[in-house]
Formats: C-alpha cells, structure tokens, sequence
C-alpha cells in the first residue's frame, strides 16, 4: 500500500545524497586555507556519499531492499498513528530532515 510513497522517499534520499557530494567535492576544490579537520573528514564524507548513491542505485535497479524497508517503516507508521496521512507526514519529515542534515554536514566541515 505505501510501495508509491516509498520509492519517492528512497528517490529523494538519493537526491539529497547527490547533491550533499556535490557540495562536499564543490567545497572541497574552492574552499582555500582549510583546517586539518576539513582536509581530513571531507574526502570521508564524499566516500560515505558516493557509497551511499551506489547502494541507492543499486536498490533501486536490483532487489530494491530500501524500498521495502521504507514500506515497512510507513505501515508502522500508519499502524502507530492510525492515519496514512500522518504517517506520509511524517515520512516527509524525515526525508527533508536527513537530507538537510546531509547538506549540512560538508559546510560544517569547511568551516573547520
């Protein structure tokens, strides 16, 4: 029943993950006088990225676990709050949440 809804939020999971690489590889290549922190954790963070964007496509293309997961945790949701409509409220959330929390993640590091 939230098969729809999951996928879009695996969808916009890898978005978010896209563009915090972008500006995590962005960052690195313009940002001038970086601290040891900065040179150190960035290219971390970009590994994680790009291991995380691989994992999504390759979710996305093959057995779609991901997809499943985020349609267990939805019916949980719904079960719990005894309205869909709560729980895709929830899921958006969520997803902006992280995704703002992956974008946030590489400025920090810069500033470092």
């Amino acid at each position: 029943m939230n098969v729809r809804a999951a996928k879009v939020g695996v969808w916009f999971y890898m978005l978010f993950t896209l563009a915090s690489f972008a500006t995590t590889v962005i960052l690195y290549i313009t940002t001038t006088g970086m601290g040891t922190i900065a040179i150190a954790f960035l290219p971390l963070w970009m590994a994680y990225t790009v291991f995380s964007l691989i994992k999504s496509i390759a979710d996305l293309i093959g057995p779609q676990q991901r997809v499943a997961n985020f349609t267990r945790m939805m019916d949980r949701w719904e079960d719990a709050f005894e309205s869909r409509g709560k729980a895709l409220l929830l899921l958006f959330f969520m997803t902006m949440a992280v995704g703002a929390v992956k974008m946030a993640v590489p400025v920090i590091l810069a500033q470092f």
